[in-house]
């Protein structure tokens, strides 16, 4: 069973990874000046997203590769906290709203989407 769950995680990270990418690269085209719009979109999808597969009955496996695996891989903490340095350096207003409304938004997705998937009928 550790082996299928670490193969899950794989792919799911892999998986996610490359949506976050493929993400950055439309915002970038999009929003060359702002494309931390990006980080923020895939944390705030992530954090509903995660917080609605908490509500379901998956097995180890689906946990492993939806939750740990593509959830984890496609938000991004770490680019995140780079980009409020980077921010924080142009602005100190525009570096502590950006972290303000990140942080607001991600637990507020969380809790919209584990609401959700508490509405709605387990399978």
């Amino acid at each position: 069973m550790r082996g299928i769950t670490l193969l899950g995680v794989g792919i799911g990270g892999a998986v996610g990874t490359g949506a976050r990418v493929a993400l950055s690269l439309a915002a970038l085209r999009v929003l060359p000046d702002a494309a931390f719009i990006a980080t923020l979109a895939a944390n705030i999808l992530g954090a509903a997203l995660i917080g609605y597969l908490a509500t379901r009955a998956l097995r180890p496996v689906a946990t492993a590769l939806l939750m740990t695996g593509f959830c984890g891989g496609f938000t991004t903490f770490s680019l995140f906290s780079l980009e409020v340095l980077i921010l924080l350096e142009r602005s100190l207003a525009a570096g502590l709203a950006y972290g303000a409304v990140s942080l607001v938004a991600w637990v507020g997705a969380a809790a919209l989407g584990y609401r959700l998937g508490c509405r709605l009928p387990a399978r």
